[in-house]
């Protein structure tokens, strides 16, 4: 059963990580950060 799921502090760090393997186990994740570019690499290394 897939969640949606949001996880500030998703840049860096433990919440990237959280971030990456939640997707990866098929779960919609929402991103939360303060510096976009940041969020914008976060996001493409979570959709490889």
């Amino acid at each position: 059963m897939s969640k949606t799921i949001l996880i500030t502090g998703s840049t860096d760090g433990i919440g990237k990580h959280l971030a990456m393997k939640l997707a990866s186990e098929g779960h919609e994740v929402i991103l939360h950060g303060r510096n976009s570019e940041k969020l914008r690499v976060a996001l493409s290394d979570i959709q490889r």
